[in-house]
């Protein structure tokens, strides 16, 4: 989440401003209208009313009616954390997740904003992810206890010319919601229902022979570049064995010519594709036992799935 300058500020607390009543709340889809002034305040320009309220109080997989903890100040919100929650099978059980996101105080009252990374303390039976903290909030999260997850992606290069790399490719791909409901099976059929509502997300699923690889993306820009932000890769092998496949198929996914791919470093298998570079993408976790690894974790269920970067 793109919110840099709301975070620089908020290491410490001090006093309680003097007749003043806090109180931290958890809310649900309920408190949109008083959270929304607060998310409009972050910098990105690219989000509309009905993003925001997916990406944080709206997104469909989770039953839990809390999405977050808003502050108030007199009963007025002057900050909000969103905790994008979901439950995922891994390492042998059904795992509870949070995905924090979108931290914003009101500045006069950054003095109370380590009273939101309380309540966030308090949810130790989940797996926290952190995958967009601004460095402020990067070394508050370590210093709770968070570990590294990521540190670089891998950034394959624009095709030069799609439908000629097609032609030597072989396999195929296809992006057809009635395709993927009736090709995907058991966990990824349930990815694909659970985030076939995300504005952002798109769905790509190849063919080679009788091999396939479920691929979920989201569109990105960064230094002028548009880029596929991989979030999601069913067969890992497959993906990079046939990674020109893969940025080809989300080329037509995103309908977006010149179209990078980017991919975080704990999902390569192998050597990195050639002419690939890497950029720093730092992104923490705190799982709640050790057999939980990096690799196991990706960006689906998240507020990747509603961000517009």
């Amino acid at each position: 989440m793109p919110h840099r300058a709301t975070l620089s500020d908020m290491a410490t607390v001090g006093a309680a401003k003097p007749n003043t009543a806090l109180e931290v709340r958890p809310v649900g889809p309920e408190a949109f209208e008083d959270v929304y002034p607060l998310l409009q305040l972050f910098p990105t320009k690219r989000m509309s009313r009905a993003d925001w309220y997916y990406t944080i109080l709206g997104y469909p997989w989770s039953e839990k009616p809390e999405r977050g903890h808003a502050l108030y100040a007199d009963g007025r919100p002057v900050g909000f954390i969103g905790t994008v929650v979901s439950e995922r099978p891994i390492a042998g059980r059904l795992e509870k997740f949070c995905n924090p996101s979108s931290f914003i105080v009101l500045e006069e009252y950054r003095y109370a904003a380590l009273l939101l990374l309380r309540a966030l303390q308090r949810m130790r039976d989940h797996t926290m992810v952190y995958l967009t903290p601004s460095p402020a909030a990067h070394a508050m999260f370590v210093k709770q206890g968070a570990l590294p997850l990521e540190e670089q992606q891998i950034v394959t290069p624009p095709l030069p010319h799609p439908l000629t790399a097609l032609r030597h490719l072989g396999g195929s791909f296809t992006t057809r919601p009635e395709a993927l409901r009736e090709e995907l099976e058991g966990d990824e059929r349930r990815i694909y229902e659970d985030h076939a509502s995300s504005p952002v997300a798109r769905h790509v699923l190849l063919r080679h022979g009788d091999r396939r690889c479920y691929v979920v993306a989201t569109r990105g820009v960064k230094r002028g570049i548009p880029y596929a932000d991989v979030q999601y890769i069913g067969n890992r092998a497959f993906f990079w064995e046939h990674h020109l496949l893969a940025q080809l198929g989300l080329v037509r996914a995103m309908g977006t010519a010149g179209l990078a791919m980017a991919v975080d470093c704990r999902f390569l298998v192998g050597r990195a594709p050639p002419l690939s570079i890497r950029w720093k993408a730092r992104r923490l976790y705190r799982p709640t036992r050790p057999e939980i690894a990096p690799a196991m974790i990706d960006g689906l269920y998240s507020e990747m799935m509603g961000l517009r970067f």
